[in-house]
């Protein structure tokens, strides 16, 4: 069975007893190991076994095949439900995953499966034989967009009773990671600095808080960029430990998205200022000269080479080995060198 849109939702929230195996994959991590979660956490129920969760990873499943479909039809000690989360990249434990999933087909293991792959295409046979099977499920996690993420930011920080100043929201949900786990930690984090606060949270307060240090360089950098100041654009990125390639990109591509919307606003008009001012989420309080700045420098043909910068660098850095930081610092000195031309 094959899972896709609004019904994701709805089965995570109330799975089907039916569905005895689950394949969660996808590029979006985070919502497939989130989805994992959850549906270990149904199928665990009340039991407080400590051994009900069997937890295997490719190595272990190459290294003995059988160890899985033993796992899944090993009993519980307290006579609870049994269930095996296997963590798999790659096709090496394809196999066995897929004997398992004809067992279960058969009525035998009395376990739950869970599957948690990584990028698998529509075509790989983990993902056409969990569709095809009737007591399997199938579930791809793709990449948010803007909306979707301001959606689920705002429904979490409205469930742990946080409240806002005017443009203090939509400034917070702006400037959130794209990351659902990361984005799930900083609203966390958030609510335990505003607990017995006593008062809405403030910009002031976000500025104190939201930001780490690697947040504040990447910031930095694609401000930089889009002000032509390609040396100083590339030093920032080079002060981030561990720079995300892909990451370092998507951060331009939103500043870059910033000026498009603003751009469109000046050309119907409006002053570079009030442009700015009519910005969601809003412009954080601190940039909005600089932006204002940028607007007047960034035509539309201007921002559509830079897309193609960005899109171009995006492609080469997903390939297999490729130098992710190296391309991301191209690309910034590209997209810098646009705005003097």
């Amino acid at each position: 069975m094959k899972i896709a849109g609004a019904s994701i939702r709805r089965f995570l929230d109330k799975p089907d007893k039916a569905v005895r195996a689950v394949l969660l994959y996808g590029p979006n991590e985070s919502f497939v190991h989130e989805a994992a979660q959850t549906l270990a956490a149904w199928a665990l129920g009340k039991s407080d076994d400590p051994y009900a969760i069997t937890k295997m990873g490719d190595d272990e499943i190459k290294k003995d095949s059988a160890k899985l479909a033993d796992a899944l039809a090993a009993q519980s000690l307290l006579g609870g439900p049994t269930i095996v989360w296997a963590r798999i990249n790659g096709k090496g434990g394809d196999e066995a995953i897929l004997d398992a999933l004809g067992a279960i087909e058969a009525g035998a293991p009395s376990g739950y499966l869970i599957v948690e792959a990584g990028d698998l295409g529509s075509t790989a046979s983990l993902v056409k034989e969990f569709g095809a099977a009737k007591n399997a499920a199938v579930i791809a996690f793709y990449e948010e967009t803007d909306a979707e993420r301001a959606q689920y930011a705002k429904a979490l920080a409205k469930d742990l009773k946080l409240a806002f100043d005017a443009d203090a929201e939509e400034i917070f949900v702006g400037g959130l990671p794209p990351d659902r786990g990361l984005a799930r930690q900083e609203i966390e984090k958030l609510a335990l600095y505003a607990h017995n606060l006593g008062r809405p949270i403030s910009i002031e307060d976000l500025e104190a808080l939201m930001a780490s240090e690697a947040e504040s360089a990447l910031d930095a950098a694609s401000l930089a960029a889009a002000q032509g100041r390609a040396a100083q654009a590339v030093e920032s990125l080079a002060r981030i430990d561990a720079l995300s390639g892909v990451s370092a990109l998507r951060a331009l591509l939103r500043r870059l998205h910033q000026l498009r919307d603003a751009r469109a606003l000046i050309d119907q008009g409006m002053s570079p200022t009030d442009a700015i001012a009519k910005l969601r989420p809003p412009v954080f309080w601190k940039e909005r000269d600089a932006v204002a700045a940028q607007a007047r420098l960034w035509t539309a043909k201007k921002l559509n080479a830079a897309y193609d910068v960005l899109w171009t660098a995006e492609l080469r850095s997903k390939t297999a080995g490729a130098p992710q930081e190296l391309i991301a610092a191209d690309a910034y000195r590209g997209v810098a060198k646009l705005v003097g031309n």
